[in-house]
């Protein structure tokens, strides 16, 4: 069985924004099909804002804020490796501290210890491996309770074995109920040796987690907590009581993509085993170079994300629930996610039955308005949520979902903008 197949053509070698189109698998007989290439008109690939003009997927990346482009330009000509003793490190050496001390300081921890890492992932990858030692109990961690809504790099990254991993419930807003970690955490020795990994706001519903009551929770019963607080940085404030370990990312919230930290308390955390060894650089915590560039604009992002946050609070939610309310008003029957439960304010996550999400976006693409339908750390495919799974959606209706995430760019002309392509969708012939 042959298909037609579409591939982008090398500006060196071809017309620009053309692609050509070819029978796959190659053929020669058999299929009724050519096995000439015929040229065909093409988007434009060269520029994404000619392909979408409202950008609304905030919580896959954000675009570069001009504060941290500003900085990291700065920096740009500067010399020199933070290890070395010379001058020239010396120099670099006090620009990574004060991009270390800003970025504690704009998360409200500034006796905490923060360690750069790549990103997200790899913060998880580190923490979530047994070994991790709970400095008040003077023991090591030896069993994971994690919430079925997380992220996938810590499903799927954490280092303990099944046998050791009770995966918590959640209830039909996608909320984790601080009651059922309790009762995991009955005797002292259960305790000292659980790590709890409750994720902040979720990546693709919004909702938020009861971080401070947990947090507190595992505190009391000598429990370490870790929490995934990379979509809640920047879009509210920090948590009455930080989780002993969190998680965020620059490229989140408006810095550099390849960089972000994992923040912990020192008086009762200790890595005993990082991931990446090396020069033991980061105290040891993450071996290699440290990213200078990175660190510096993470920093700057940090700062501008997290002044004024009161205001921009009330401005993304004012986006988010007028376009929920006039989502409610214009199309039948559509569903939106953790309604009812307290969500990060930038984030709509919403079904429009009858309409799969994998056609909608390309629709909707092609109309100028990029959203997604979930997570964007699946290779670019669009699968089933495991969240919404978690939260009991029926399958066909999971298979619908859209995700809005808006951000420091966003306007009530965006809301506007993608109201109106929503509602030319079209359902699959």
């Amino acid at each position: 069985m042959a298909f037609w197949r579409w591939r982008a053509l090398k500006p060196k070698h071809f017309e620009k924004n053309k692609i050509f189109r070819e029978c796959w698998p190659p053929c020669c007989h058999g299929c009724g099909h050519s096995t000439s290439r015929r040229w065909e008109d093409s988007v434009n690939f060269s520029s994404p804002e000619t392909a979408s003009a409202v950008y609304a997927d905030y919580n896959a990346t954000s675009p570069l804020r001009p504060s941290a482009r500003d900085a990291m330009l700065g920096a740009l000509d500067d010399v020199g490796n933070a290890s070395s003793i010379h001058s020239y490190g010396r120099a670099a050496r006090q620009r990574l501290e004060g991009a270390r001390a800003d970025c504690l300081s704009a998360l409200g921890k500034p006796n905490h210890r923060l360690a750069f890492v790549s990103g997200a992932t790899e913060a998880l990858s580190t923490c979530l491996r047994p070994g991790v030692q709970n400095l008040s109990s003077k023991s090591s961690v030896s069993r994971l309770v994690i919430g079925p809504t997380e992220h996938v790099a810590a499903l799927d990254g954490h280092g303990f074995a099944e046998d050791v991993v009770h995966r918590l419930s959640v209830d039909d807003q996608g909320r984790v109920d601080p009651a059922e970690v309790a009762t995991l955490l009955t005797t002292e020795e259960d305790a000292g040796q659980t790590l709890v990994c409750v994720q902040g706001a979720n990546n693709e519903s919004g909702v938020i987690q009861p971080v401070a009551e947990l947090a507190a929770l595992c505190r009391e019963r000598g429990a370490l907590m870790v929490c995934d607080l990379v979509q809640w940085t920047g879009r509210l404030p920090m948590p009455d009581v930080l989780p002993d370990i969190a998680i965020v990312s620059s490229h989140k919230l408006g810095g550099p993509s390849g960089i972000g930290a994992l923040v912990f308390d020192p008086l009762r955390v200790h890595i005993a085993h990082p991931l990446l060894r090396g020069g033991g650089q980061e105290r040891g915590i993450r071996g290699g170079t440290e990213n200078l560039l990175g660190a510096i604009g993470f920093a700057a992002a940090l700062r501008e994300a997290t002044t004024d946050l009161p205001a921009e609070v009330q401005r993304l939610r004012a986006l988010r629930d007028g376009l929920e309310t006039q989502l409610q008003a214009d199309v039948e029957d559509v569903v939106i996610f953790g309604e009812d439960a307290e969500r990060v304010p930038n984030t709509s996550s919403f079904a429009i039955p009858g309409k799969e999400a994998a056609l909608a976006l390309m629709q909707l693409d092609l109309a100028g308005v990029a959203i997604s339908s979930g997570s964007a750390c699946s290779s670019g495919k669009v699968t089933e949520s495991h969240v919404l799974q978690a939260m009991g959606v029926e399958p066909e209706l999971a298979r619908c979902a859209l995700r809005v995430s808006f951000g420091f760019g966003s306007t009530d002309a965006d809301v506007g903008r993608i109201l109106s392509a929503i509602k030319t969708l079209k359902k699959p012939v």
